[in-house]
């Protein structure tokens, strides 16, 4: 049976170069119990971005922004962001990210290369559905990312690609807000 370090290094003796960790804010209850989806909040993270990076692959972070899952029928502001203004939200998203980066990358090493800001963000992000405000909470959660390392790519995470034209809407809605993610879009 292998231990956590051993099945990391068997990942990446088999060729695998990238493991995408999702991160939620703060996915447990009043009563600190986990929502049932995982316990994938920052520690977690950590912990798991230390065994990648030693095992010598590279770490896709996904910020949710939300203290559980999103996807395209739900993207809940986490609880602490709830009563936020899109304002608040812009700046939250903005310190969370710095935050959460400053201690995966530079306080224990893991070797970032690529951030998700938001998971399956068709049409909506951190309970925010107007584009211009959404692209705000993108352009703020890619301008975090950069400000940690420019050379970690920033990601704006979308979902059915199968969907005739669906991408492309979302691509001509993020050029026309200027989006500032690095042209990679996850489908």
């Amino acid at each position: 049976m292998l231990d956590e370090q051993g099945f990391f290094d068997f990942l990446a003796k088999s060729g695998v170069n990238y493991i995408r960790i999702r991160v939620w804010n703060n996915p447990y209850d009043a009563n600190g119990k986990s929502y049932g989806g995982g316990n994938n909040d920052l520690d977690t993270a950590i912990e798991m971005g230390k065994y990648v990076t030693k095992a010598g692959m590279k770490v896709l972070i996904d910020f949710h922004l939300s203290d559980f899952w999103a996807d395209p029928g739900k993207q809940k502001a986490p609880k602490a962001w709830a009563d936020y203004t899109v304002d608040q939200k812009v700046t939250a998203v903005s310190d969370y990210i710095t935050d959460s980066l400053t201690k995966l990358v530079k306080d224990n090493g893991v070797d970032v290369a690529m951030v998700q800001v938001g998971n399956e963000t068709n049409g909506h992000v951190c309970g925010v559905t107007e584009w211009a405000d959404m692209n705000r909470i993108f352009d703020a959660g890619c301008d975090a990312v950069h400000a940690i390392d420019k050379n970690i790519l920033a990601a704006v995470h979308f979902t059915n690609p199968e969907k005739d034209g669906l991408l492309m809407s979302y691509a001509a809605n993020l050029d026309d807000y200027d989006g500032d993610g690095d042209g990679t879009k996850e489908g």
